[in-house]
């Protein structure tokens, strides 16, 4: 099954990154809905307090697995916003669907993965 191997997929980038010394906790959790369908949540804490959640959506179609939902939502240690890739509807409507929260903005961005965010994150802390 697609989803479980995306499961699979999403867990093996989690752990890698939960053996370096700039993750402090990772929790993921998973589950197969009915008509081939996923939902994957977790967070993973850092060093420095700072935060990201993230939750996603699955859909099987054929060999792709496409996400329907998604957010990565990344704070620091007193709850502000660093920045959330997510798809939500907005009002008014944003010029794409799929865009990035910063402190003071929205701009358009594609849906990342979990090893874009992590990325991203490693490179703003400087954890390189």
């Amino acid at each position: 099954m697609m989803i479980q191997t995306y499961f699979t997929q999403f867990q093996t980038v989690v752990d890698q990154y939960a053996t370096t010394n700039f993750v402090v906790e990772t929790k993921v959790n998973h589950e197969t809905r009915p008509g081939d369908q996923g939902y994957l949540t977790g967070t993973i804490t850092f060093i420095d307090s700072s935060m990201v959640y993230f939750s996603e959506y699955l859909d099987q179609v054929g060999d792709a697995v496409d996400k329907l939902m998604y957010t990565y939502h990344y704070q620091d240690a007193d709850n502000d916003l660093i920045f959330r890739y997510d798809n939500a509807r907005h009002k008014p409507p944003l010029a794409s669907s799929q865009h990035k929260h910063l402190p003071n903005q929205v701009i358009e961005a594609p849906a990342p993965t979990v090893d874009d965010v992590l990325v991203e994150i490693v490179t703003i802390k400087g954890w390189v």
